[in-house]
């Protein structure tokens, strides 16, 4: 019974949730606040268990155990901004915690240069030019297109060059915006648009079908798990 009174409350919570559809109401918003309010108990849990016990607590008393000075005064450095971190939530002392909000996003910044550049420049960069090796604008996939027409023969020599044509073009877009009477960029703005709408389109394309996905997965567990308790149960 006991199992039958939990997937009940989840049912209820679900269709709480799909209440906001009709409109804003207090059972939409009691389901959303408690779902707020699990998410932040749980993440202060594993928060205290898995980071502040073994990463913080633990090392800090191994170092004071040890005698090990230098790693006791960087622990209670690391500690101390830490503990800054949450003046943010005082009125008074809330500048505080610039200081390690500074060092933390200095930190990142010059950590993430690098492995910024090589991921989002110079791989998107590569595979914008080639394909594992292979030229993107393959002569040979065009050449076989002509002595051999088909829908597989026509996607292998034009997605290539249409993934090249599109970055130049949306490129070329976003760098000359502003009005220019040169005819590469005048004639490269209609392109570039239809490249760009397509993206977008495509993004929400696949948005929309992760938030079917969502729905799917929620009518699935009332129809097939929580249905059949409740029929063996009360039937």
């Amino acid at each position: 019974m006991g199992l039958l009174a939990w997937t009940t409350i989840g049912v209820i919570l679900t269709l709480a949730i799909f209440s906001f559809l009709i409109k804003d109401n207090p059972l939409y918003k009691f389901a959303e606040h408690l779902f707020v309010g699990v998410s932040v108990g749980y993440l202060l849990v594993v928060t205290y268990t898995q980071l502040f016990i073994p990463r913080v607590y633990q090392p800090t008393k191994n170092a004071f155990n040890s005698g090990d000075i230098f790693m006791s005064i960087w622990m209670i450095v690391g500690i101390i901004i830490g503990i800054m971190f949450l003046t943010r939530l005082t009125e008074k002392h809330n500048w505080l915690s610039r200081y390690p909000i500074s060092i933390t996003v200095g930190f990142y910044s010059g950590f993430a240069i690098m492995p910024s550049l090589y991921t989002r420049v110079l791989r998107q960069l590569g595979a914008t030019v080639s394909e594992d090796g292979v030229s993107m604008i393959n002569l040979q996939k065009i050449g076989l297109f002509f002595k051999n027409p088909s829908w597989s023969t026509l996607y292998e020599a034009t997605y290539g060059p249409l993934i090249v044509i599109g970055v130049l073009t949306v490129l070329i877009y976003f760098f000359f915006s502003f009005k220019n009477t040169n005819p590469v960029i005048k004639y490269t703005r209609k392109p570039a648009m239809v490249y760009m709408m397509v993206g977008f389109g495509a993004a929400f394309g696949y948005t929309f079908m992760a938030r079917i996905s969502l729905y799917v997965d929620r009518m699935n567990f009332i129809i097939n798990e929580w249905w059949p308790l409740v029929r063996v149960k009360l039937f």
